[in-house]
């Protein structure tokens, strides 16, 4: 402690000999082991010396000039005030023995505080504290502006205080503690602030966890206002000095000022965001964001400004006042809307707007000052965040309802969206393999029956163009397929030579007009038939083979297959594709695969395609658990590898179907009922069937004309087109099988002849009992073969009875 020893060799004499200006009263203490702190507010008294600044000297030489006022209770709030105060009473120890005490004036957050001890000698002990200093410079290393002070035995001392602050308020506890009730104190103190900033802790750290969770903006907002609220307590109650601004400075002295303004700001956004009051109150909106330009703007005074620095605490807490009643508006509005929050986040409202605005008017000096009015805010804000915490537990539990009942409204979209696009792809595919049908059926047809080289070579054109477009549709429905994971391959025997053949052919017309090079090479030779899927595996090797043609300008494509026999009665084909084309830079061959992906962007424009073939093709080699690889030279070219196994058939299998001999096509004898409604699609089965042996037919234009001519006539075969008017192909199947055409006809074979290639159409063709589909275009040699395999399995005989 610093001593200060003045004699007044004029002054102190006249004071101490007529005491006109003794205090009135004095405190007698005669111990320092008592339990509860001492108030002395009654003994003492209080004088406002406005803006001037005065030493002990000078304020003792004039007081008898100042109005001194008593003190109105045991923590007397003095208001937002920037003018210098000094307070002033008599202690006398009564007791033989020298004391210890400790005073405790002031809040945490006053600027300065001088304490000045007077003996009756005359001689001046000074102690000095308060946030403007650093904290290592307190008489006393407490969060609280508390002085240690001596009182010799039956000795009477007289004290002066001087109060300085900047405009925030200045509180007057006027206690004297023993070292006893100092701790005493406190511990209920450290209970009471534990419990709070446990709570805040716990809640901040909790919802910003939420936020990371599940990014709702309402429990970030929550989060800062947490954070304002503790930093703004931390500061109030001394530990923000303490312990995060020791040395004092600007921090130190803002901190009030800004963490009281964004936990307004930070509160006022989160009721209005939580509350969604743009959804009913479009004024009550603005007058939010009124409030919040006005917070902003004084944060930014706070900053920038110094000047004025007595409005700031004011109008913050006015700020906060208005807030207040702006919440108790929105919620009441929100109630007679019907869209009030629930009732947690109401109790909490209610608590918070208690507890705050016993804390702002304790603050203006309109209620007295007590421990309670003093930490209202602490207790109110408390139990705030209880039950606003349980509030946004409801939230979380209805976002969480609300996300289910959004991901079942998705997967119903999603379901009706997988749905519209089966529906979409099975229109395409019957609206484009219906005219494909037309121009491929009758090209076959007239090529077959013309002897001028000029026209067979134009209708190759036509088919060749016909069939690059037929391709392009299963590309787009396989892709579709793909996308689902419902790619799935028949087993079935089939002549891989023939398959072979051709694709030699396509390929040939396709080089022809580039005017390249198409080389052939079989390394071993075939076997005549393999176990698999004959559309798969033509899709495959001409999926690859079309892009060489497509990529090469100039020079050659060359195939080579190369099959190896197995002793497990299986085949090794390894089927390389070779080309002297634009080829893949490097860095680009590892995305290859993906869907609607060429070399360059602007590719599809040079070459054409949709680039889903090889994504298509390495989904089908996978599929046969097979292998592609993929080498590549920029400017020289690029090489396909596609290794792949299959089933042989054992020599004791046999063809369930008759062989064509000589291209002579021979059904002994079959009366066969098509049923299809568009004319062009009858024509082209008539120009197919017309032209096999022993073979008869008739045409039904729907299910209905296909019952009549059933009752009517004898058939052993149905060609049934599946999307037709009146009744379609997939009622009349029903129909049949139930007997409706007459009990001979409920298991006559029904064949499926339609231009809807999806798995969709073939799963609902075996379920209402069909024997067999195929799809439009369609091929004759495909087509015989279905209708011997149906008669093998019908097991009818020559004379067609059923």
């Amino acid at each position: 402690m610093k001593k200060l020893q003045l004699i007044y060799g004029f002054i102190l004499p006249i004071y101490f000999l007529f005491g006109n200006l003794e205090i009135k009263g004095q405190f007698l203490i005669d111990q320092d082991s008592f339990l509860s702190p001492k108030t002395i507010y009654q003994s003492a008294e209080i004088t406002n010396v406005g803006a001037a600044i005065l030493k002990i000297e000078d304020f003792l030489e004039k007081q008898d000039t100042f109005d001194f006022e008593a003190i109105a209770g045991s923590n007397t709030n003095l208001g937002f005030t920037k003018d210098n105060y000094w307070l002033r009473f008599k202690l006398a120890n009564t007791s033989d023995k020298p004391l210890s005490l400790f005073f405790e004036t002031g809040r945490p957050i006053t600027d300065i505080i001088e304490l000045y001890q007077v003996n009756e000698a005359g001689t001046i002990t000074s102690q000095i504290t308060g946030d403007l200093l650093p904290f290592s410079d307190k008489p006393l290393s407490h969060r609280k502006m508390i002085f240690p002070i001596e009182l010799e035995a039956n000795q009477t001392y007289d004290f002066y205080v001087q109060y300085q602050s900047d405009g925030e308020v200045i509180n007057l506890p006027l206690d004297l503690h023993s070292a006893n009730s100092l701790i005493l104190s406190s511990y209920k103190e450290q209970l009471v602030f534990g419990l709070f900033y446990g709570i805040l802790l716990l809640a901040g750290t909790i919802y910003l966890f939420f936020y990371f969770g599940i990014k709702e903006k309402s429990f970030l907002l929550y989060f800062i206002y947490v954070l304002s609220i503790a930093l703004l307590h931390l500061s109030l109650d001394g530990y923000f000095f303490q312990y995060f601004t020791p040395d004092a400075g600007w921090l130190s002295r803002q901190a009030v000022l800004i963490a009281a303004a964004f936990s307004t700001l930070a509160f006022g956004r989160y009721v209005q965001i939580y509350m969604k009051v743009k959804s009913f109150s479009p004024l009550l909106e603005k007058a939010y964001n009124s409030l919040h330009i006005c917070v902003l703007t004084l944060v930014g005074a706070i900053f920038f400004i110094r000047a004025g620095q007595e409005f700031y605490y004011p109008f913050v807490n006015l700020f906060g006042i208005l807030l207040l009643f702006l919440i108790i508006g929105t919620l009441v509005t929100s109630i007679r809307k019907q869209a009030a929050p629930d009732i947690f986040f109401r109790i909490g409202l209610f608590f918070f707007f208690a507890g705050f605005l016993v804390f702002i008017l304790n603050n203006f000096s309109v209620i007295p000052n007590s421990f309670l009015t003093e930490n209202a805010s602490k207790f109110g804000t408390g139990l705030e965040i209880i039950f606003l915490s349980l509030s946004m537990a409801n939230r979380i539990r209805i976002l969480k309802s609300e996300k289910e009942k959004m991901q079942e409204i998705a997967l119903q979209r999603s379901q009706e969206s997988n749905e519209i696009k089966s529906f979409f792809l099975s229109n395409i595919s019957h609206e484009l393999r219906t005219p494909l049908n037309a121009v491929i059926g009758l090209s076959k047809s007239i090529q077959d029956s013309t002897e001028d080289q000029k026209i067979k070579s134009d209708l190759e054109v036509i088919q060749y163009s016909s069939l690059g477009l037929l391709s392009a549709i299963d590309d787009i429905l396989d892709y579709s397929k793909i996308e689902k994971k419902e790619l799935k391959l028949e087993e079935r025997q089939l002549e891989i030579s023939k398959v072979i053949q051709e694709l030699r052919t396509i390929t040939e017309n396709q080089v022809k007009n580039k005017n390249l090079k198409f080389i052939y090479e079989e390394i071993n030779q075939l076997p005549k038939y393999i176990l698999g899927d004959k559309a798969r595996i033509r899709q495959i090797i001409l999926n690859v083979l079309n892009n060489a043609v497509k990529f090469t300008q100039d020079g050659e494509v060359k195939l080579s297959i190369n099959s190896i026999m197995k002793n497990d009665n299986t085949v090794d084909l390894s089927i390389t594709i070779q080309d002297t084309g634009v080829g893949i830079d490097q860095a680009k061959l590892n995305r290859i695969y993906e869907s609607f992906i060429q070399e360059q962007i602007d590719d599809k424009r040079k070459f054409g395609g949709f680039g889903l073939g090889l994504c298509i093709v390495k989904a089908l080699v996978e599929l046969y658990q097979g292998k592609i690889d993929i080498s590549s030279e920029q400017g020289k070219g690029t090489k396909v590898q596609i290794h792949l196994n299959f089933k042989v058939p054992t020599r004791e299998q046999k063809l369930s179907v008759s062989p064509i001999v000589n291209g002579v096509y021979d059904l002994e004898g079959k009366h066969i009922l098509i049923v299809e409604d568009n004319p062009v699609n009858q024509m082209v089965m008539k120009s197919i069937l017309r032209k096999w042996k022993n073979t008869s037919f008739d045409i039904a234009n729907h299910g209905l004309e296909a019952l009549d001519k059933l009752k009517a006539s004898h058939f052993d075969l149905i060609l049934m087109d599946l999307q037709m008017p009146e009744m379609d192909g997939y009622e009349a199947t029903e129909a049949i099988r139930k007997g409706e055409a007459g009990s001979k006809y409920q298991n006559i074979p029904i064949i499926a002849v339609t231009a809807d290639a999806t798995d969709k159409a073939k799963s609902k063709v075996k379920a209402v009992g069909m024997d067999d589909y195929m799809t439009k275009p369609v091929d004759k040699d495909e087509l015989y073969t279905k209708i011997q395999h149906a008669f093998y399995l019908a097991k009818v005989d020559l004379s067609g009875v059923l």
